[in-house]
């Protein structure tokens, strides 16, 4: 089975995207072994001090894990659902780990990208951390049912 690792930061105060993701995440625990890995969103309220104090905590995390990481950032490339897809059936037959870095408000520092095997970009629009955590577990999701050739995505 293949192993995916999401590191994000804090937990999801909003009611509806928390039960969008454990909808996704129930899901995929059919298709693949999910961890889900919160490090402790930053209380600065400075948004530089907060980025690198959240950044800091999720190098701290990805130094214990090994995997290709991707950084999931607004200044990474765009891929569709089929090439995300394929992009994880070959990481999973080569017998390849997959971590992938979802910051919190402020982003991720260059400490945190330069760790990157891959930098993705979920939308060329901003949204809120939370609603990309959803919105990557529906597309992780949907790598899994285009890679086992299901109708869900058509």
């Amino acid at each position: 089975m293949h192993h995916i690792t999401l590191l994000c930061v804090g937990p999801i105060k909003t009611k509806w995207i928390a039960e969008g993701c454990a909808h996704f995440l129930g899901r995929l625990g059919h298709a693949i072994q999910m961890e889900v890995v919160e490090v402790p969103a930053s209380k600065q309220t400075d948004p530089a001090k907060q980025q690198a104090e959240e950044s800091e905590r999720l190098l701290e995390a990805i130094g214990k894990r090994e995997g290709d990481i991707w950084i999931l950032d607004e200044r990474g490339k765009a891929m569709t659902s089929s090439v995300f897809a394929s992009s994880l059936g070959t990481l999973r037959d080569a017998g390849r780990t997959a971590i992938f870095v979802l910051g919190g408000a402020y982003g991720l520092t260059d400490a945190v990208r330069k760790r990157a095997y891959r930098i993705l970009k979920l939308s060329d629009m901003t949204f809120p951390h939370e609603l990309c955590r959803l919105v990557f577990l529906e597309q992780l999701y949907r790598a899994t049912e285009i890679n086992k050739g299901s109708g869900y995505h058509h």
